[in-house]
Order: C-alpha cells, then structure tokens, then sequence
C-alpha cells in the first residue's frame, strides 16, 4: 500500500514509509491541509491526541500509536475509527539511512483506520487481532 502523504515524516530517505508526499517537523504536518490516503504515526505524548483528533476530521488514513486505552484521546478518537488493530508484539524501529532495525517500542501499538480502504488493508495484513468498535 502506498499512501498520499505522510505529515510526521522524518524526511526523504529517513523513514521506511512508502508515502509519495511527506510532511517533516520543519512543515509542521499539523498546521497543513491533508489529503488522499495518510500514514500518521504522530510524535508521542502530550501532542498524540491533536494528531489523531485531525486524522479523526480527515476520516481516510491509518495512524501508528502505542495502545493507550484509559487516556482521555483514546477514549474520544477510538469511537471515530473504521477499525483498529491491536499488532501482535512490540513494533520495531528500523533506521531510515541504514536500513537496520534499533529497538523495539516501549509499549504495545496499535494501528487505528478510518475509512474503508484503510480497515480493508488492516484486516489484510495479519499484524494483529483487527477488531471494529461498537459504541
């Protein structure tokens, strides 16, 4: 799968995903207009939800973050996907300009999807137990 964009690109040739446009720190992803498909694995922490909320509006993309279940974003932003994926392990970090894989993430991830062709792909893809919410 190739997507659109990616605004929380590390930079042409730093990061492995297979985006045709790329947002870094220096466009301030947050701050533009989003379009087409978007891969999203936003800066961790106090700045999560505002990522999510925004892929929430943009309703066509796939984020990347860690399994946070009992914050306050999880609790409004989950509802609003198509589906999520809980992976199956740790996420492994691969370095942008050497190809090698660095270190495992602190804590498990979760690919969230919203629309159709986002969840389509997650259900494919055999990354984890994809499951869709009923609230």
């Amino acid at each position: 799968m190739t997507f659109d964009l990616d605004p929380c690109s590390a930079g042409e040739g730093k990061d492995c995903v297979p985006a045709i446009n790329r947002y870094t720190v220096e466009d301030n992803g947050l701050n533009k207009d989003w379009f087409g498909l978007v891969f999203c694995n936003p800066p961790y922490g106090s700045q999560t939800s505002f990522w999510l909320n925004k892929m929430s509006k943009h309703k066509n993309g796939i984020a990347l973050v860690f399994a946070r279940s009992g914050t306050k974003w999880w609790q409004k932003l989950a509802p609003t996907t198509t589906l999520i994926c809980f992976m199956s392990g740790r996420v492994k970090f691969i370095n942008g300009q050497t190809n090698k894989i660095e270190a495992a993430a602190g804590a498990d991830s979760v690919l969230m999807a919203w629309g159709d062709v986002s969840a389509n792909a997650l259900r494919h893809s055999h990354l984890g137990m994809c499951m869709k919410l009923d609230v």
